[in-house]
């Protein structure tokens, strides 16, 4: 089953790629690669000396030892990390063979060659490795952290808890720390199991605790007597968190009421107060200036309280609380662009002389740099946009394929479409290159058309005028041509691409969305319908016109329903049109700017701004013109929102 299913995986790497792409040597490693299911020794050793001195003769190996490695020696494995210890194949071989040495028991060697890991299931096996050869004191002292603060164990990190358990070395400390780590992150179960290692007073405890949890408004009153102060101390913390969700008022009069009691120092007293007033922030519930203006007129202020106190203030164009607050920044707070464009525009709203010159000074400032704000201040204004773009010069990069096993390695793998395999080879290689030599490798990345990487060179280098490598026009041909079947402008689709995946075309989110335009298969399978377009499946998405075609049609979906208004269909085509339409009927009319940083959701409010600056930076690229953020962003109004079609997922 297992070989079955290996040259299934096999075979579907290298399916599409035409024979007469390839090269004579890259076939011959399709094969040999196809030879290492079946384990045919002979045929795998001839293979190994047809492709001796090519690059990829390491994944060849690596894969070897990796499918093979019970029946691989030592001395083999050790050799093939020891030669390439600058490749990250080294280290993946390394952990494979942890793996396969825990699984064979065979713990003197893995003791020998263990070397502290992150990974939790590694350092299980090493504490088994000690107990199994006698190092029980040294076993133990490295369990009891990992059970102390493990929400759930790998099969790996068990028998830790039996060692722990047969030797009593878990303690009452111990237990309540985890029942604690387990409540806070709703484990109610795993909280339930380890409630039987108590005492029944302890017990008693525990289950009032459950009850708390469940009513959270018992804290509003002192807790029983019969619980130990420790224990107070950690269901009064958790409840005030859990009744700010439902009842802010209430969760802030029990901690003033009773922080003291359940001796609370500053910090976590400060820590409580933020999250009441930040979780009235996030839903902009009346309350929520009174409770951030108590928060913030006392130390227990920090950037975020801040930050939400100016957004209700932005909302409510209340100009006056606006600059009070950025006063109470930090320096570095009030020295961001967004800060300063907000400064300005509150000074301007003063109509004081001496204010009105401030104001146009900030944005002076501001407009001499490329970004959302600097796009914003020029416009107040009317000055032309500044893109300052810096080209990088042609270089000699062959010296760099020649240094850098890893560029030559990454072509090949290019060439046989191993894409993962290229991008573990670039995000290696990014890490270990010199600083001056990034930007040579942005171009080698940008003529491989590998545009994310090169974009991702260029920040490291930390440079940011490459415009034309940083905004790369790649496949134009899908994406003109959708922008005009769907009327839309292509600089919106660019500034999309750019934002959501860096023109990488295979990635997937930790949520599902997939490719250049990150599109969500629900949506896909939905506007797929709407336009007759088929290719939807996620081996569908992958392709970079296929998801161009769904993704710029969606685009046109929202800007249909939002009337044009490409504000609200940016933020749309993140949050989702429910969210913009909730936050377009709580706001009312309001400045698209106002809006924009008031948006609830850090994420979305940090897009839309995005996608703004990268669309117009691309229009410039695109057509040496570009347009005004002041003429594509009208005021934000319920009338331009149509009926969301109640099948859209």
């Amino acid at each position: 089953m297992y070989i079955w299913l290996f040259m299934l995986l096999s075979a579907n790497v290298h399916a599409q790629i035409p024979s007469a792409s390839l090269t004579k040597q890259q076939s011959i490693f399709l094969e040999a690669y196809d030879s290492l299911a079946i384990n045919d020794r002979k045929a795998i050793a001839q293979y190994k000396r047809q492709l001796h001195s090519h690059p990829l003769s390491i994944y060849l190996d690596y894969h070897d030892y990796r499918i093979h490695i019970k029946n691989t020696h030592n001395a083999r494995i050790k050799a093939f990390i020891r030669n390439h210890k600058n490749s990250y194949l080294s280290d993946k071989l390394y952990v494979h063979w942890l793996k396969s040495l825990a699984q064979k028991k065979h713990w003197t060697t893995y003791i020998q060659n263990y070397k502290p890991q992150k990974s939790s299931q590694l350092q299980c096996y090493y504490i088994q490795a000690l107990s199994n050869r006698g190092q029980q004191t040294k076993a133990i002292k490295l369990a009891q952290p990992i059970w102390q603060n493990s929400l759930k164990f790998s099969k790996a990190c068990k028998p830790i808890e039996t060692l722990l358990t047969q030797r009593k070395k878990i303690t009452g400390y111990m237990i309540w720390q985890r029942i604690k780590l387990t409540m806070n992150k709703k484990h109610i179960t795993t909280a339930k199991s380890l409630s039987k290692r108590l005492s029944k007073q302890q017990r008693q405890m525990f289950n009032y605790w459950l009850k708390v949890y469940k009513e959270p408004q018992l804290i509003t009153k002192p807790l029983p007597k019969f619980i130990s102060p420790a224990v107070k101390k950690m269901i009064f913390t958790q409840a005030v968190s859990l009744l700010a969700a439902k009842e802010a008022s209430l969760a802030l009069e029990a901690l003033k009421k009773y922080h003291k009691t359940y001796r609370l120092n500053f910090d976590q007293y400060a820590v409580l107060k933020r999250k009441i007033a930040l979780r009235t922030a996030y839903k902009y519930a009346p309350k929520a200036e009174k409770f951030l203006n108590e928060v913030n007129s006392t130390a227990a202020k920090s950037e975020s309280s801040l930050r939400w106190q100016a957004q209700i203030a932005l909302r409510e164009s209340n100009w006056a609380n606006l600059l009070d607050t950025i006063e109470l920044m930090p320096k570095s707070m009030q020295s961001k662009k967004q800060w300063q464009y907000w400064k300005a525009k509150a000074l301007e709203s003063t109509g004081h002389k001496n204010d009105l010159k401030a104001a146009q000074d900030i944005y002076k400032r501001l407009a001499r740099q490329r970004n959302y704000y600097a796009f914003l201040a020029a416009d107040k204004l009317n000055l032309n946009y500044q893109f300052n773009p810096n080209p990088i010069k042609q270089k000699n990069t062959q010296y760099l394929i020649k240094k850098y096993p890893e560029l030559k390695r990454i072509q090949e793998l290019l060439a046989i479409d191993w894409t993962i395999s290229a991008k573990r080879e670039w995000h290696h290689l990014l890490n270990r290159v010199n600083r001056n030599e990034l930007q040579a490798i942005a171009l080698i990345a940008h003529q491989w058309e590998q545009h994310n990487q090169a974009i991702r060179s260029l920040a490291k280098a930390k440079q940011w005028d490459a415009i034309e490598l940083r905004f790369p026009v790649a496949h134009k041909g899908p994406v003109m041509q959708n922008a005009d079947s769907n009327n839309i402008d292509p600089a919106w689709i660019y500034g999309i691409i750019r934002r959501e995946s860096a023109f990488s075309k295979d990635v997937k989110s930790s949520v599902g969305a997939v490719g250049l335009m990150q599109l969500m298969p629900k949506t896909a399978k939905y506007i797929g319908k709407k336009i007759g377009h088929k290719h939807t499946s996620q081996k569908d998405l992958i392709k970079a016109e296929n998801n161009i075609a769904l993704g710029a049609a969606y685009l046109s979906y929202l800007a249909d329903k939002y009337n044009g208004h490409m504000v609200m269909a940016t933020a749309a085509y993140n949050a989702g049109p429910s969210r913009v339409d909730r936050w377009s009927s709580q706001s009312g009319n309001l400045p698209a700017d106002q809006w924009i940083d008031s948006i609830p959701f850090t994420e979305t409010r940090n897009y839309v701004k995005a996608v703004l600056e990268y669309t117009t930076i691309f229009k410039s690229l695109l057509n040496k013109r570009y347009d005004r953020l002041e003429d594509i962003m009208p005021a934000i109004s319920l009338h331009q929102v149509k009926k969301t079609d109640p099948k859209h997922p």
